[in-house]
């Protein structure tokens, strides 16, 4: 399977001219192979390509019928990890639709397992694993959720139109940690226009990071919150993350707040989830 990541403009109300939508690709050798600026769904479909792929997408996959906030929301807010509380009317009201569902389906329907993932989270893992890497003795978890507390990823996406440009090569540096970026692809726009896609591609490769993370890497360094019903979230993670999110979820999930099974790792399962 190959390793793919999207970053998708989400919002549906907006001329997607100034903002582009991103696909990467990382290589079986952990290397970036390519990245493309893309408008449509079908440019989309189009970059992701035929051949089966691992196919991780920063916007909502799956949006239930639910109040609130889905099930992988309520276990992401116990772990520390901000995510947009997912619901048809917030999604309506926010970004006047749900892009993310139907291209995801489609996606589905070529053959490519797909996924949601959190580029931030998966930066701010990369910033964990500088200091604590994987070969660390794990620490005990109210130890481990003080330190999770104060990191904070490099702020790099737009506000107003405009990238935070002065974000951008600490993000990137990040992402070195995780991959080969060599072939990172020189910027085709001036100005903010190229600082815009320059952001896009940072989540991108971000996501497909974490897909190769999840087909190549250890069973202990990522996770699955979810499933094909309530919404499925990949994390890159270890295990002091994992030990925690199964115990919040087999706590939420006795309180009656979710109904999900456990967090999936490739300990347990592989990939793709069977279920």
């Amino acid at each position: 399977m190959r390793a793919v990541g999207i970053h998708l403009v989400q919002d549906m109300r907006s001329e997607t001219g100034a903002a582009r939508s991103a696909v990467a690709e990382i290589a079986p050798d952990n290397r970036l192979s390519g990245v493309r600026m893309c408008g449509s769904d079908e440019e989309i479909e189009a970059a992701v390509g035929a051949d089966p792929a691992l196919v991780l997408i920063d916007a909502p996959a799956v949006v239930p019928q639910v109040r609130g906030r889905r099930d992988p929301e309520h276990v992401l807010a116990w772990l520390d990890i901000p995510a947009f509380p997912v619901t048809p009317a917030r999604m309506a009201k926010v970004y006047g639709g749900t892009r993310g569902v139907p291209l995801a389906a489609a996606l589905a329907a070529r053959g490519h397992v797909v996924a949601e993932a959190l580029p931030d989270q998966v930066l701010r893992q990369l910033l964990w694993e500088r200091a604590h890497p994987a070969n660390s003795v794990p620490l005990d978890l109210g130890d481990y959720r003080a330190a999770w507390l104060d990191l904070r990823p490099p702020a790099f996406r737009p506000r107003g139109g405009r990238a935070r440009n002065d974000g951008l090569a600490p993000a990137r540096a990040l992402l070195e940690d995780a991959t080969d970026l060599a072939t990172w692809p020189a910027s085709t726009r001036p100005g903010d226009l190229g600082d815009l896609d320059e952001a896009a591609a940072i989540d991108a490769v971000a996501c497909a990071a974490l897909a190769w993370r999840c087909l190549h890497g250890a069973g202990d360094r990522w996770a699955v919150l979810g499933d094909a019903e309530a919404g499925r979230v990949v994390l890159a993670a270890c295990p002091e993350m994992i030990t925690r999110a199964r115990t919040n979820i087999t706590r939420l999930a006795a309180e009656g707040t979710i109904g999900i099974g456990q967090a999936i790792s490739g300990g347990d399962a592989g990939w793709p989830p069977k279920r």
